[in-house]
């Protein structure tokens, strides 16, 4: 139980979730509200989630998946076993994480060292040099720290 509270509180940290759900399961509505109290009580809800349904073989007919996929906007439904619907996946995943490939110019006052910091910590610094109290910095970062360094972007 620890290594999966653990495994849980990581979430927290992570810049983007991917919410699995079994959609084939009779009880899917009630699993996946139950994985939102959980990102809930994490402190995490409101993080860039990507929504995977998966299991979609497991169907009869397709009205289910398409009811869901219009109920939950820029979800994925795939399956996992015979590989249909993987390449939306990728997609998806390529259009979430692409803020990450995007270059941004930050102008902040070199006395906000733990916000220079954080960006080594959580970003790729791609340029990095001191001007008169600034740090001029050019960096690949999350979107949740993009939207933090807002104040401070430059053109």
């Amino acid at each position: 139980i620890e290594s999966f509270k653990a495994t849980l509180e990581e979430v927290s940290e992570a810049d983007l979730l991917i919410h699995i759900a079994d959609l084939s399961h009779p009880r899917v509505d009630e699993q996946m509200e139950a994985v939102d109290r959980v990102i809930k009580e994490l402190n995490a809800y409101g993080k860039q989630t990507l929504i995977v349904f998966n299991k979609i073989d497991n169907l009869p007919n397709r009205e289910v998946v398409d009811s869901y996929l219009r109920r939950f906007p820029g979800s994925v439904a795939i399956s996992a076993r015979t590989g249909e619907g993987v390449s939306h996946l990728v997609q998806a995943l390529e259009g979430a994480l692409s803020s990450w490939r995007l270059r941004s110019r930050f102008r902040i006052p070199a006395n906000e060292s733990a916000l220079i910091a954080e960006i080594h910590r959580v970003g790729h610094v791609l340029e990095l040099r001191y001007e008169a109290n600034d740090a001029l910095i050019v960096a690949h970062v999350p979107p949740d720290l993009a939207q933090k360094l807002e104040r401070y972007a430059e053109a």
